[in-house]
């Protein structure tokens, strides 16, 4: 802790340590800022270590390709700056295209995405999509785009990173502890109330992932994000898939794999899928997947299943995130609202917020994130959302 601090003031406190508040934590402490950061459960320990890991450049809105430059610039430096290897692998990621609609797109994506830096993505015609995910299969499959340097890495070692940087740097870091309640005199922040006592505090940031509604709700403030489970099915080993087979998704299905351990991890969105809480694994899900893998990937679907799990993306009404303060409640920032990015955006949302909360423009304007714009009305939504 950082010379008179106590448990019973901060400048900043953080309401969730997945990777996002433990990402948060660090940089506001690089930059002086006294944090407490709250986590009911231990950090970590929810969305945060139940992701697929991956990071990409290739979405279709260019402030969110500008922001995920800046996480993979961070994550390159994390080991020298952390001591801990993020363990990020640049296997690259593939998205298959199969309708003229997506080709449409994806075509007009590319010279933004080579504008914004992203100078490796590439165009495939059908037959190099198949030679580079000889898993692949099909009839119907028009082109592809592939950027290499994107890939997978560790939530779990990302997230020890910050955690482990920012206790040396003094930020408390409370597990096991709820928050259950915001304080609040004429329109600013005044104290966090939890399980362990009240925080007083001017600032507070909402990085509670699935339950940021919830945290919103205990200030007053609105915050539409609502849990949507997720399963991901990891494969017995398959020895005939190299471990250098990139991240692969089918963009009509969302149907995605890649390799992990000996074996391959996937999932898929469903499309009636409804709101909740619920972790446990929905195996009705792998029968609505048969269809696809048969027809996309059949020789994964004769694998046998290993392992299998159950997080929750934290969805917006537009796919993205709610990032800043929020008009109305003077020291209430969010960082929320990933829409299954989240461990990819930690790295830059963190260094970005601290900039904004030290004073300084942050260097990508986030504008397009600000809370006002479900009250606006100003939503761009973003398409590439897997």
């Amino acid at each position: 802790m950082g010379p008179g601090m106590s448990l019973d003031s901060a400048d900043a406190v953080v309401v969730g340590g997945g990777v996002v508040g433990c990402s948060i934590a660090y940089h506001l402490a690089r930059r002086g800022a006294e944090v407490v950061v709250v986590e009911r459960d231990t950090l970590g320990s929810q969305s945060t270590g139940h992701c697929a890991g991956g990071v990409r450049r290739q979405f279709s809105s260019s402030t969110n390709v500008v922001m995920q430059q800046l996480s993979v610039q961070l994550l390159a430096g994390l080991e020298a700056e952390t001591g801990v290897d993020p363990e990020f692998r640049h296997i690259g990621y593939l998205f298959v295209l199969t309708s003229d609609r997506q080709v449409e797109d994806f075509r007009r994506f590319l010279p933004m995405w080579h504008e914004t830096g992203v100078t490796d993505a590439r165009w495939l015609e059908p037959h190099e999509v198949r030679e580079l995910a000889p898993l692949i299969q099909g009839d119907d499959i028009l082109g592809g785009t592939f950027c290499p340097s994107d890939g997978i890495a560790s939530p779990h070692a990302v997230t020890l990173a910050y955690s482990g940087a920012a206790r040396r740097l003094g930020v408390k870091l409370l597990e096991g502890v709820t928050v259950d309640g915001i304080v609040q005199e004429a329109g600013r922040v005044q104290a966090v109330r939890t399980t362990a006592g009240e925080i007083s505090a001017t600032a507070v940031f909402n990085c509670a992932g699935a339950w940021a509604g919830e945290v919103g709700a205990m200030a007053g403030v609105d915050v539409p994000v609502k849990p949507y489970p997720r399963n991901i099915f990891v494969t017995n080993p398959m020895a005939e898939v190299s471990r250098r087979h990139p991240m692969t998704i089918d963009f009509a299905t969302s149907f995605y794999f890649h390799p992990e351990g000996d074996g391959l991890l996937f999932g898929m969105g469903m499309p009636d899928e409804k709101p909740s809480f619920n972790t446990d694994v929905d195996w009705q899900v792998l029968d609505a997947m048969a269809e696809v893998i048969d027809r996309r990937a059949p020789r994964l679907g004769t694998a046998g299943i290993q392992t299998a799990w159950a997080g929750l993306y934290e969805m917006t009404p537009d796919h993205q995130p709610i990032l800043g303060p929020v008009d109305g409640l003077e020291g209430f920032w969010c960082a929320c609202g990933f829409s299954g990015h989240g461990f990819q955006q930690a790295p830059a949302v963190g260094y970005l917020l601290a900039q904004w909360f030290s004073g300084e423009q942050p260097q990508v304007p986030l504008d397009v994130f600000a809370h006002r714009r479900f009250a606006t009305g100003n939503v761009e939504p973003e398409n590439n959302v897997v």
